[in-house]
């Protein structure tokens, strides 16, 4: 009976497990600022207001899209947007420096190790990064030596 009830108790906490982990990849990849949550594919005009004066920005012709992409550099993190219908949508998130954490507090030096307990297992690894994708978007970490060296948030576009 106990070894009966160990096994009921194992896998109770394994489908848990697999239901925290499903749960947590689908809101796990927006990014939250002091001043804003960011979505992937989020229309940009209400956004930049809350964001404030970016540091540095830029634009150039986008080369998938018919405008200009654009790309705001904040104090740890850089926004890069798509336009689309006459409107500006995020395109990615990329984390600049150590001070810049995911929800799950991982940043740039964190460990594989604590990427997999933060979001689980279900990922793609190619080349020493690791992708981690949901319907309408990707949040990949790059790796060296066993250490996240760079985030990045991405839009899946259409």
């Amino acid at each position: 009976m106990k070894r009966r009830f160990s096994r009921f108790l194992i896998l109770l906490l394994a489908l848990y497990g697999m239901c925290w982990a499903g749960t947590l990849t689908s809101w796990a990849y927006s990014f939250e600022t002091d001043e804003a949550e960011i979505f992937m594919s989020q229309d940009v005009s209400e956004l930049l207001p809350q964001l404030g004066k970016a540091e540095n920005y830029y634009e150039a012709q986008s080369v998938k899209h018919q405008g200009e992409e654009k790309v705001f550099t904040y104090k740890g993190f850089e926004l890069s947007t798509y336009p689309s219908g006459g409107n500006d949508y995020v395109k990615s998130i990329w984390f600049l420096d150590e001070e810049t954490v995911t929800k799950e507090g991982l940043h740039i030096g964190s460990t594989i190790e604590e990427m997999k307990a933060g979001y689980g297992e279900d990922y793609t690894e190619e080349k020493g990064s690791y992708i981690y994708t949901s319907e309408d978007s990707v949040l990949t970490f790059y790796t060296k030596k066993d250490r996240i060296s760079g985030i990045e948030y991405k839009a899946v576009e259409e």
